[in-house]
């Protein structure tokens, strides 16, 4: 965690931003550790809360708009041709897509705090042609509440790092 604090106070809220957008890809460590962490460092001065929870909504919903638009051009495809490696025939595939249709919306939101849940749903999402607003507003609801725990919970709860 001192490379991404190190990181943080080189290039500031940049840093934040380009680390939770990229984190949606599945980088090796958890947003939710990421989030707290911004909050502990919000505490002890080095950013400033509020300016921290707007850039890490925005780095969030820049990161699940990507993967989302991933999964709605290249998900379904992907999945007809090589379903079936995993399991997947058309069929399944098809009962997954009206699942996620009918309450994927909820799952979405539920999804962000899941540790790597969110990844999944994203490229579900697009790959399930979910509507982009309908996935914006549960997607938002999403990210703001588990932004403002996560922050809240690192702001609080001092790391020992």
């Amino acid at each position: 965690m001192l490379q991404f604090e190190d990181f943080v106070m080189h290039y500031g809220y940049f840093a934040v931003y380009i680390f939770l957008a990229l984190g949606i890809f599945g980088l090796p460590l958890p947003d939710e550790l990421v989030v707290a962490f911004i909050g502990h460092l919000s505490a002890v001065g080095t950013l400033n809360y509020f300016s921290a929870f707007v850039i890490t909504i925005l780095g969030v919903l820049t990161g699940t708009l990507f993967t989302y638009t991933i999964g709605r051009k290249v998900g379904k495809p992907l999945l007809m041709k090589y379903g079936k490696w995993i399991s997947l025939s058309p069929k399944r595939i098809q009962k997954v897509d009206s699942w996620f249709n009918k309450y994927g919306s909820w799952a979405i939101t539920i999804g962000y705090f899941v540790p790597g849940m969110r990844h999944i749903i994203c490229y579900m999402s697009g790959s399930s042609g979910v509507d982009i607003r309908r996935y914006l507003v549960f997607a938002s609801i999403g990210t703001f509440i588990s932004s403002i725990t996560f922050l809240t919970i690192g702001y609080f709860v001092h790391f020992p790092f």
